[in-house]
């Protein structure tokens, strides 16, 4: 399984993700699931991130298919683009069962940058947009943390009006994610301490890549497209 994080932060977003990925046996034609402790989540698109859990390769699909209607103009539907991946899935032999899947992504708005949301479940899709403030989290049901626990992460996010530099904002975040997953991962075999997150300034499109552990590291800057 793994551990998404998807938090809107008044002034800039939040996309992060474990290093734990399960490659179920239907999808690889194995008789076992295959275990992968390296697998990065969060990966770059052409509006900032994209993240998921569940079948990533529905994911993929999604992406291709949003950025391929978009070239042909008008505005994007995405529970269309999210039935059609789906359907892309169906077409390869993956039952709908396997083909379920959270995405979280990035996009622009009149507004600035949000975060946008989708459930792929076996037969029902579910959009929202992630409001200011709020935090969603995609992980095992059955090892989730209490609420009061999430609650208590969503209420230690701060607007980097809070912090005298971009750098202190990014490192109380980075802590703040560092602690989670380290807790998580104590508890839950499918979650790894260590993870990447992707954080957007929402007014200028201006995000950072970074991978999360013990020592943060800086890996790549990039501006989405507005």
């Amino acid at each position: 399984m793994t551990l998404i994080i998807a938090a809107d932060v008044q002034d800039h977003l939040i996309l992060a993700g474990d290093h734990c990925a399960v490659m179920s046996r239907v999808s690889i034609e194995s008789d076992s699931d295959v275990v992968i402790s390296n697998y990065r989540k969060v990966y770059p698109w052409k509006y900032g991130a994209v993240t998921a859990s569940g079948d990533v390769l529905l994911a993929m699909w999604f992406c291709r298919l949003f950025l391929h209607q978009e070239q042909q103009g008008g505005a994007v539907d995405l529970l269309q683009v999210a039935s059609e991946a789906k359907q892309m899935r169906a077409r390869h032999g993956i039952p709908r069962t396997h083909s379920m899947a959270n995405i979280y992504f990035s996009l622009p708005g009149a507004d600035g940058f949000a975060l946008h949301g989708l459930s792929i479940r076996e037969r029902t899709i579910d959009y929202e947009k992630v409001e200011p403030i709020s935090t969603r989290f995609s992980m095992r049901e059955e090892r989730s943390p209490d609420e009061s626990v999430c609650q208590a992460f969503n209420t230690l996010l701060r607007p980097s009006l809070f912090f005298q530099t971009a750098d202190a904002c990014d490192r109380h975040h980075l802590d703040l994610l560092a602690a989670f997953y380290t807790a998580q991962s104590a508890v839950d075999d499918r979650v790894t301490a260590t993870f990447d997150v992707f954080m957007l300034d929402k007014r200028t499109g201006t995000g950072t890549f970074w991978h999360g552990s013990p020592a943060p590291r800086r890996l790549t800057r990039m501006n989405g497209d507005a």
